[in-house]
């Protein structure tokens, strides 16, 4: 299954990480946005096998041979070594785009594949002060901003599910099944398996950190609990 639409506005910049990848045809529609591209290490080989060049290789280059790099050098990119072991290459990525001005990024692969990378990709995420969307095949994570009003779109009867990390505040949330007015969450399972009611969900809230779990309109998923 695969996302049917792309909710998010088209993002400024892109990057691809090792994880498993969206469909083409969801990473073409990114492209034709002409966002700045940053490829994390070894997605480089990726990212030249699909034909798409990135501006920047970014990480400790400990994934990618030199072949692949001499090959993407050649090819007007860009290289940028960084051998800090503190932070994995998504962090480093990251904090890159944050660098270059970058206010709201998709991030492709950082769900899938190895179960600790994915965790940190997530983590990695929820820790940046960007707005992230991680689109998967039949899934889509958002990283929200505070201080900013939301508008996603969505199917009646759509689901998906709120997540504060760790703690999100006066939380306002409209076109939903369950509907919240100036509520706080805390890390747990309060937000869980909501339900859109309206073609357009609204969220906003002042303080924390909320991530949003959105799943394909035909994806099955369990009862609310």
């Amino acid at each position: 299954m695969r996302l049917a639409s792309y909710p998010m506005r088209p993002p400024s910049h892109l990057i691809f990480t090792g994880g498993e990848w969206c469909s083409s045809e969801v990473i073409q529609t990114l492209l034709s946005h002409r966002p700045t591209v940053i490829a994390c290490d070894g997605s480089l080989t990726n990212c030249l096998d699909r034909d798409i060049v990135p501006d920047v290789v970014i990480g400790d280059m400990d994934s990618v041979g030199p072949d692949v790099l001499e090959r993407f050098v050649s090819l007007g990119g860009k290289v940028h070594l960084r051998k800090e072991q503190e932070s994995h290459d998504l962090s480093k990525a990251l904090v890159f785009a944050e660098e270059l001005g970058c206010t709201s990024c998709v991030v492709v692969g950082a769900t899938g594949g190895d179960r600790e990378h994915e965790w940190a990709n997530l983590l990695s995420c929820a820790s940046s002060s960007l707005e992230i969307e991680c689109p998967g095949e039949d899934h889509a994570y958002r990283f929200l901003l505070p201080g900013s009003d939301h508008s996603i779109e969505m199917e009646v009867g759509q689901t998906f599910s709120l997540f504060a990390v760790p703690i999100a505040e006066d939380i306002t949330l409209t076109g939903a099944q369950y509907a919240l007015e100036k509520e706080t969450l805390n890390m747990g399972s309060r937000g869980l398996h909501n339900v859109a009611a309206q073609p357009t969900v609204k969220v906003s809230y002042a303080k924390g950190r909320l991530m949003l779990l959105m799943h394909h309109p035909s994806t099955r998923v369990e009862g609310r609990t």
